[in-house]
C-alpha cells in the first residue's frame, strides 16, 4: 500500500497522502484509491518558467538523494522512499514514516547499485522526521540548503524523489509555491501526524516521492516532501499523480532533530 487518504487542514478539502509505496520484491503494489488532477489548482502540470531547467537541476540535486528501502515483515514486504543527504560521511534526512517499519533499513545511491545498510540515529515520530547513517557507503556529496526564509508564494520550485520506487535516478517536475504556512494532517498506520508551517506546492508527485526534496530554482533544497493530496479518485489511469506537494521546512526539519547545517 503506496498510501491512506486522511483529512487536509490547510483550508481546502482534499484527501492527504504520506507517500511512501509498499512492494513485494521486484514488484510494487499499488493498492489504494490513487488521485488525479481534478480539483487542483491549475488543473495540469506546471510548466518551468522561462530559465529554469528541469534537467540541469536534477542533475544538480540527484547526487544529493537517496532511495530508501525498509523490510517491513520477514517476508520481504517493501517500504519504499526517499532521502535527502547531509553530510559526505552518510547522515541523511528523511520522513518517520518511511522507516518506522524499521525490520531492515537500506539506501541506494545514484538509483542503481548495492543497497548500504542505514542505521537509524533518531527518529521524531511526532514531527515526521528521521535521521539515518549509512554504512559502507561512498564519500557522499550533502544536498545545498537554502538560507532560511529566502522563499516566496509564487516561486518556481522542482520536486524530486524516488517516484512510484521504481529504483532509478530521482525523478524531478517543476512547480511552484502555493503557500509557505499551511497545517495538514495524514495518517501513517494507524495513527495521525499532524504538522503546521508546511510548504505546499503545486507539483505533481507520486507515492515514493516521501523524503524527497523540494528546491528552489538554483537547486537549494527549501523543504522535505511528506504528504501529496488531490481532490478526486483517478478515474481512468493506472497510476496517477498527486497535484500538491506538502513539504517540511528544511530548517524546521533539522531544527527539530537539533541538526546543525555546515
Amino acid at each position: 500500500m503506496c498510501a491512506q487518504p486522511v483529512s487536509y487542514g490547510g483550508g481546502e478539502r482534499g484527501r492527504l497522502r504520506a507517500l511512501t509505496c509498499r512492494a513485494l520484491p521486484l514488484l510494487i503494489a499499488f493498492q489504494v484509491g490513487l488521485l488525479s488532477f481534478a480539483g487542483a489548482p491549475g488543473g495540469g502540470a506546471v510548466a518551468p518558467p522561462a530559465g529554469v531547467s528541469v534537467a540541469r537541476l536534477s542533475r544538480q540535486v540527484q547526487p544529493s538523494l537517496v532511495d530508501t528501502i525498509t523490510f517491513a515483515d520477514r517476508a520481504g514486504t517493501q517500504i519504499l522512499g526517499t532521502g535527502i543527504i547531509l553530510s559526505s560521511s552518510g547522515l541523511v534526512l528523511t520522513d518517520y514514516h518511511v522507516i518506522r517499519n524499521d525490520l531492515f533499513v537500506g539506501v541506494r545511491v545514484g538509483g542503481a547499485g548495492m543497497v548500504h545498510a542505514a542505521t537509524v540515529v533518531l527518529t521524531d515520530p511526532d514531527d515526521d522526521l528521521a535521521l539515518l547513517q549509512v554504512q559502507d557507503a561512498p564519500t557522499l556529496k550533502p544536498a545545498e540548503l537554502a538560507p532560511a526564509s529566502s522563499t516566496a508564494v509564487g516561486d518556481p520550485v522542482l520536486a524530486i524523489g524516488n517516484a512510484m520506487g521504481l529504483g532509478q535516478l530521482p525523478q524531478a517536475v517543476a512547480g511552484r509555491l502555493v503557500a509557505l504556512h499551511r497545517s495538514v494532517s495524514y495518517g501513517v498506520g494507524s495513527g495521525t501526524i499532524d504538522l503546521d508551517g508546511v510548504i505546499e506546492a503545486e507539483a505533481s508527485i507520486f507515492a515514493g516521492d516521501s523524503g524527497g526534496a523540494l528546491v528552489d530554482a538554483t537547486g537549494h533544497v527549501i523543504g522535505l516532501i511528506a504528504a501529496g493530496s488531490d481532490s478526486a479518485p483517478c478515474a481512468t489511469a493506472t497510476v496517477c499523480p498527486l497535484h500538491l506537494a506538502y513539504a517540511i521546512p528544511i530548517h524546521t526539519a533539522l531544527a527539530q532533530i537539533g541538526y546543525t547545517a555546515l
